[in-house]
């Protein structure tokens, strides 16, 4: 079998393991089918294997196991209230020689939005995750690269997806892109904030059953697994190396799992490039505000509730901590059956079986992950019984600092809370990074924060989100060469993105990294709220007249 050919297989597990003692090494310690390298640090191994349950899904250690993401806006045609974007017209920046890259659902590149005035394509690159040809990429073994040389031939046929076989089934990709890149449409009411930007775009493959079934993910539902984001971030970083182009990079996806102070393999992943010279990267803040998916443990003896409204097929709950000393949990079932003290053991898997119910939590104590300090405990929760789960927590440690997570609402077919809930430190995993900018939303028109929006700051008292941005009714390009609105935290990082890149055209000579841009913002942003920074708005609104200009 080619290596393309375990990406894809539903019997093949993936994992994201640390690759800096270099591949030989790699390949006798984990005797992967299919190896691929993100760089001197990461990299990504598929191995098949028979069964594709949790304990060989934990196999190598919690921190392998790839996350899962979600899309982070939601699709809406009216349009009452509608917020058209467009061009500053006080800055004379349009994006010129910038590149903007987006791994996300595609983009429908047939779309008016996307194609210059002479007829060609306006998207430099385009690889389609999901295409299995066995063509892949110059890096990585699956998919298919499409140049903008390909597409403006197809743009000239009578049928251009003959030539190129990429749709955006889902228009989230098309969307954002359009937000942050489109053309200037006067008779159409819109433009993209960089419309001369370069855009690259990654669609990316959906997650495998296995995964869905780990994270309880329902059918139906789009998903997708962090290795395949890591590699679409390094196809980007590369095309933007290919054409000697400053790059801003961002997502519109997120993901509630992880310590949420930058350790997770992604967010790990951009902090580290967002220090390069000519790269920015930013990520959505996260539409988890309000949902009641967090809970803060600040005693040494604690219990939090999660109530679940019907019985679902399973979802995830994980608790972090970096204090020192151990813990010990206890489950309790809505029928009253308890497990007393369960002592963590780090790298111990063990299984619970609530009979009444017909529920099982399997429980991992997980070692740090390797970008973190942070140790894990991981409650899987298996035909998950409706009513009140008590989860008891007690520290060894007099001044504890605990931090639980649910999945993101995208993730959970009914309601799953915490009955005790703390709405700050819900930020997107991935956009807990310290440089990395995180953007939150806000409703241009009532000019009050969009309320489902992640708030900082991080559990180890990183400021986040950087900025807010217009996220609420926001027109972009959608199916059929029309134009709508779309709401949430990723339609307003598109826009920071599309300004991100006017600052970095602007500050061409100073050669600005993401670091810098993330200052540039801040600079500018105009405060909201008491204290300043706050947990809501961050910094304060995206202001990029006041950036680029200094106040």
């Amino acid at each position: 079998m080619a290596c393309s050919d375990f990406v894809y297989a539903e019997d093949t597990l993936d994992y994201i393991i640390g690759s800096y003692r270099g591949d030989n090494y790699v390949m006798e310690t984990y005797e992967p089918d299919c190896y691929v390298r993100l760089d001197a640090f990461q990299g990504i191994i598929y191995k098949r294997e028979e069964k594709r349950d949790s304990n060989t899904i934990w196999q190598y250690g919690f921190g392998a196991v790839p996350n899962v993401y979600g899309l982070m806006s939601q699709v809406a045609l009216e349009e009452s209230g509608v917020f058209s974007l467009r061009r500053q017209p006080y800055l004379d920046l349009y994006g010129q020689g910038v590149m903007i890259g987006l791994v996300d659902t595609g983009v429908d590149f047939t779309h008016e939005a996307f194609i210059n005035a002479d007829g060609s394509s306006r998207i430099v690159a385009l690889w389609d995750q999901t295409i299995q040809d066995g063509q892949g990429t110059e890096q990585f073994p699956y998919g298919r690269e499409f140049t903008q040389e390909d597409l403006s031939l197809a743009l000239t046929m009578e049928d251009p997806f003959l030539a190129v076989p990429s749709r955006d089934e889902v228009g989230h990709g098309t969307f954002l892109s359009g937000v942050a890149a489109g053309n200037e449409m006067p008779e159409k009411n819109f433009s993209g904030v960089a419309p001369l930007a370069e855009l690259a775009v990654v669609k990316c493959k959906e997650a495998k059953q296995a995964y869905r079934d780990y994270y309880g993910v329902p059918e139906g539902v789009h998903v997708y697994q962090e290795n395949d984001i890591l590699a679409g971030i390094a196809f980007l970083m590369k095309t933007a190396e290919r054409r000697n182009r400053p790059v801003v990079i961002f997502l519109g996806m997120g993901t509630n799992m992880g310590s949420h102070d930058g350790g997770t393999s992604l967010s790990a992943f951009m902090e580290r490039y967002n220090r390069v010279t000519g790269v920015t990267m930013m990520v959505c803040a996260g539409n988890e505000g309000n949902t009641r998916h967090h809970h803060w443990i600040a005693r040494k003896n604690d219990m939090m509730d999660i109530s679940v409204q019907e019985k679902i097929p399973g979802f995830m709950c994980q608790i972090w901590w970096r204090t020192p000393g151990g813990l010990t949990i206890g489950l309790t079932s809505p029928g009253g059956q308890i497990y007393k003290e369960i002592k963590a053991v780090k790298g111990e898997r063990r299984s619970f079986r609530f009979s009444a119910e017909r529920s099982t939590v399997e429980v991992l104590f997980g070692e740090s992950q390797e970008f973190s300090r942070e140790q894990v405990v991981v409650l899987r929760f298996v035909d998950a019984a409706p009513g009140i789960w008590k989860i008891t927590v007690n520290s060894d440690f007099d001044a504890p600092n605990f931090h639980a997570w649910l999945p993101i609402q995208n993730f959970l077919p009914q309601d799953v809370i915490f009955l005790d809930s703390n709405p700050d430190s819900t930020i997107n995993s991935a956009g807990t990074a310290t440089y990395v900018t995180a953007v939150s939303a806000y409703d241009p028109v009532s000019k009050s924060l969009y309320a489902p929006s992640g708030r900082g700051f991080t559990p180890t008292g990183i400021i986040k989100p950087e900025i807010v941005a217009p996220g609420v009714n926001i027109s972009g390009p959608v199916k059929g060469n029309r134009y709508g609105t779309m709401t949430g935290t990723s339609v307003a990082t598109a826009i920071g993105a599309g300004v991100a890149a006017l600052f970095m055209q602007n500050y061409e000579e100073e050669s600005l990294n993401g670091i810098g841009v993330r200052e540039v913002f801040i600079r500018g942003a105009m405060p909201r709220g008491v204290p300043y920074p706050n947990t809501e708005w961050g910094f304060g609104i995206l202001q990029a007249e006041r950036s680029v200009n200094g106040y």
